[in-house]
Formats: C-alpha cells, sequence, structure tokens
C-alpha cells in the first residue's frame, strides 16, 4: 500500500512539475520568437517614450502649486528686468537724437 501511496504521489508531482515547466518554456520560445525591431522603429519608440515622460513631468510640474509660484515670480522679475532695461535703451537713444 505504501509503494501505491509513493508511487502515486511522484505521478501527482510529476504532473504538477511538467506542466509548469512547458508552460514557462513556452513563455520564452513565445518571446525568442519575436521578430527583431529595426533601428528606426527603436529610434522612433525612444523618442516617443522620451516625450511621453516630458509630457508628464511638464503636466506634473503644472499641478503642483509649490512649483508654479516660484517660477511665476522668476518670469515676473525677468519681465520687469527686460522692461527696465528697454526703457534705458529707449532713452539712450531718445538722448541720441
Amino acid at each position: 500500500m505504501k509503494k501505491i501511496t509513493g508511487l502515486g504521489m511522484i505521478l501527482l508531482a510529476g504532473l504538477l512539475v511538467i506542466p509548469g515547466n512547458l508552460w514557462l518554456a513556452s513563455q520564452v520560445l513565445a518571446q525568442s520568437a519575436s521578430p527583431p525591431i529595426a533601428d528606426k522603429q527603436q529610434q522612433d519608440l525612444q523618442q516617443k517614450r522620451q516625450e511621453q515622460s516630458e509630457y508628464l513631468e511638464q503636466k506634473e510640474k503644472k499641478q503642483h502649486p509649490g512649483v508654479r509660484y516660484p517660477e511665476a515670480l522668476k518670469r515676473q522679475e525677468d519681465a520687469t528686468k527686460r522692461q527696465k532695461e528697454a526703457e534705458k535703451r529707449l532713452r539712450e537713444l531718445e538722448e541720441e537724437e
């Protein structure tokens, strides 16, 4: 009886192990059978991924007021600086005339 039970357990273990191994092997075969990507296609995919990541970064920055406020202050300071420089040049041009 012990021999039959032991033999049954070995068969059961074999049945459980073999399909698992075949399943893993079928995944590996499916991946290895995929055609290689051409260089042009790979570059296009990398460019698209980079554009998507940049878009997501910009979108994330726009959602955070803590990031927007300092950027807005910097833009405002730059604008006033450009305005002062333009007024200074305008005065210099008026003085030359």
